[in-house]
């Protein structure tokens, strides 16, 4: 199985308001990005 591997400056936990609005101000500033969210029905 092949390995894979990836790197971020920056994880948000949640994908609500908040969650959003900090991985919009992180990315903007160039940082790498991810998001993680328990449903994708929930994102603000």
């Amino acid at each position: 199985m092949p390995y894979l591997e990836e790197s971020y400056d920056i994880v948000v936990v949640g994908a609500g308001h908040a969650g959003c609005e900090a991985a919009l101000a992180c990315a903007r500033l160039g940082l790498e990005t991810i998001v993680f969210t328990v449903s994708v029905d929930s994102i603000a």
